[in-house]
């Protein structure tokens, strides 16, 4: 743990936020992490709203330096990122954990876990990087959310959260220092095999159109790849595509 500076705080709108604002401020380093126990105003991605239920869950975000990283590979960085919270997960016997692209993450078909990435690019190099995790732990109760669920409802115990906070960030150490040193593109092929519905048949929305096809893979870009029939392969970037559950 000591590649990180963790602070641990009470109560906190965003914790993206509240690292955003000391990267502007010229206090960032790389590694350093805010983990809060009540998140009030957590984001997901297209501005939506992530909540939590204060003290039950795993909210955190971290800064990172990609140094040698491509800015056009981006969609890298949520590689590491999502397949390190998998891994981390399954160490503590979490049951079929996917990958929903671009960034959520699921055990049987129910979402227990969420990332948000915001880059920072001056010129053609990445200036700074903030990674947003939040992970349903010990909340039993989602209202109104029928697709949400948390790690106590799929392993059936009670977790402590500094323990899954040490491994999840162990993991994440692991897989950045893969794309660091290796350059990542393996990554992108561990992404496709965690990926949910990968083969399958499925039910996508873009804009009002309504279709059926199969997810092939993605871009290194990070663009989902869609079969919507043998001769047609669609191709969406994030925001342009939802699946329908």
């Amino acid at each position: 743990m000591s590649k990180f500076n963790i602070i641990k705080l009470d109560a906190i709108g965003s914790t993206n936020d509240w690292l955003k604002d000391k990267f502007f401020n010229g206090n960032c380093s790389d590694g350093d992490v805010i983990w809060v126990m009540n998140q009030t105003a957590g984001k997901g991605q297209r501005s939506k709203v992530w909540t939590s239920e204060a003290g039950k869950n795993l909210t955190f975000s971290m800064f990172k330096h990609f140094p040698t990283l491509p800015t056009n590979q981006s969609f890298l960085i949520n590689c590491a990122v999502t397949l390190g919270i998998v891994k981390a997960l399954e160490k503590f016997g979490i049951p079929k954990l996917k990958i929903k692209w671009p960034n959520d993450i699921l055990s049987a078909n129910k979402k227990i876990g969420g990332v948000l990435i915001e880059n920072f690019i001056k010129g053609n190099e990445f200036n700074g990087t903030i990674i947003g995790v939040g992970i349903n732990v010990n909340q039993e109760s989602f209202d109104g959310l029928p697709y949400a669920s948390s790690v106590i409802l799929e392993a059936h115990t009670n977790f402590d959260l500094n323990q899954v906070l040490v491994e999840v960030l162990n993991m994440l150490s692991n897989y950045i220092e893969i794309l660091n040193k290796l350059g990542g593109m393996n990554l992108l092929s561990d992404f496709e095999k965690n990926m949910y519905k990968k083969g399958e048949l499925s039910e996508f929305k873009s804009g009002e159109e309504i279709f059926e096809g199969k997810i092939i893979g993605v871009s290194k870009e990070g663009s989902i790849l869609i079969e919507k029939s043998p001769t047609e392969i669609l191709r969406y970037a994030n925001g342009e595509i939802e699946m329908i559950y």
